[in-house]
């Protein structure tokens, strides 16, 4: 099995329902970083977002492997299924 990181974006509004979520399935180690999406202005709800054509995301990054990363993404899924969210997994080589 290859070791992966877990990128997943999402919009910082559902931060705390992501943290219960990884909690409760059992990750306590993992990564938060805040940052903005650059978009198109029909992707933005607010004015202020309009304005600076940016939202407010954040980004949480876990290391597991290739088949725990599969399961757990199908769980934030189901869990925030009509909310905007990005997971992409990153082979990774230890050093």
């Amino acid at each position: 099995m290859h070791l992966t990181s877990m990128d997943i974006y999402f919009e910082i509004t559902n931060k705390d329902i992501l943290v219960d979520l990884l909690l409760e399935e059992g990750y306590d180690d993992f990564y938060f970083f805040p940052c903005k999406r650059y978009s198109a202005g029909a992707f933005l709800i607010s004015a202020e977002e309009q304005v600076s054509a940016r939202r407010d995301f954040g980004l949480f990054r876990l290391f597991l492997h290739e088949t725990e990363a599969i399961v757990l993404s199908a769980a934030i899924k189901k869990e925030l299924k009509d909310k905007t969210i990005k997971i992409f997994l990153n082979e990774l080589k230890e050093l």
